[in-house]
């Protein structure tokens, strides 16, 4: 959130909207015969561009905190990354997963590899090894900007959510129908969804998603049945911007439901940035 605090007509040139990565979802499929669902997997995943060459996590779990994957859900619950991804240059993607199997030393290498990513065939990411495929889904969003969801909280009404909820955003822009857009899920739980003593905020997952600066954001709430159906849903969209902070508010139920996003500008170059102050 580098160009947040600033005002858009004074932003300093190493701030630019420009090609950078939505990661939708690391779905694990083709199990070998020696593998059966479920599996209970943990490791990382991550992603390395040129703005500084550190790990960009999607997902870290240690053993003790592994997920367990079935073949009904075969995705991994990401939770970054923690800062829009450029995508002017090839990405490095890494993989490190492991399958829990009795003791530690009895633990399988799930996968164990890097791929070196250039956009050439777009959509998508694509993993090998002996054990099993893997497909890590995500689109390059042109003169983009960075969207990081600092809260979404519920005020007034009676205690809700009991049975969980999701919380999905997508970007699109003017001319596309927004239905047709991919979801980004930021959380879903079939469980309670609000934890006592967070004053009604809402703990997500995942919290930073790319948005092209000429489109919108859209964010749908949606408050689950003891079935798993939808009780309640609400939407709101949030116009693109350079910097600062939107707070946009909508009706869920019996709450009024609180939104504020922070946008800002990609960096380049980390060093670059830092030289300016």
């Amino acid at each position: 959130m580098y160009f947040t605090p600033f005002a858009p007509a004074i932003i300093p040139y190493t701030g630019f909207a420009t090609k950078a990565l939505q990661i939708y979802s690391f779905e694990i499929s083709d199990l070998n015969d020696c593998l059966k669902w479920p599996l209970y997997v943990y490791g990382v995943v991550a992603a390395r561009d040129v703005v500084d060459g550190n790990r960009n996590l999607l997902f870290s779990c240690s053993r003790a905190n592994g997920q367990v994957v079935t073949e009904k859900d075969p995705f991994l619950h990401l939770t970054g990354p923690s800062r829009a991804i450029l995508a002017e240059y090839p990405v490095d993607f890494e993989v490190e997963l492991r399958i829990k199997d009795g003791t530690e030393c009895q633990d399988k290498a799930l996968r164990s590899s890097a791929n070196h990513h250039s956009f050439a065939s777009a959509d998508s990411a694509v993993f090998f090894s002996c054990l099993c495929s893997a497909e890590l889904s995500l689109q390059t969003v042109y003169s983009a900007v960075q969207a990081t969801i600092l809260s979404i909280r519920l005020v007034g009404g009676e205690s809700s959510f009991e049975y969980g909820g999701q919380v999905s955003c997508s970007s699109y822009t003017e001319g596309v129908n927004a239905d047709a857009c991919r979801e980004v899920v930021l959380i879903d739980c079939d469980e309670k969804f609000l934890e006592d003593g967070l004053d009604g905020y809402i703990s997500l997952s995942r919290n930073v998603v790319t948005v092209e600066l000429e489109g919108s954001l859209k964010i749908t709430i949606k408050e689950y049945t003891k079935s798993r159906l939808v009780a309640n849903e609400a939407q709101l969209d949030i116009p693109a911007q350079h910097c600062q902070v939107s707070k946009k508010e909508c009706v869920l139920g019996g709450h009024n439901v609180v939104v504020l996003i922070a946008w800002s500008l990609l960096v380049r170059d980390k060093l670059d940035n830092l030289m300016m102050g």
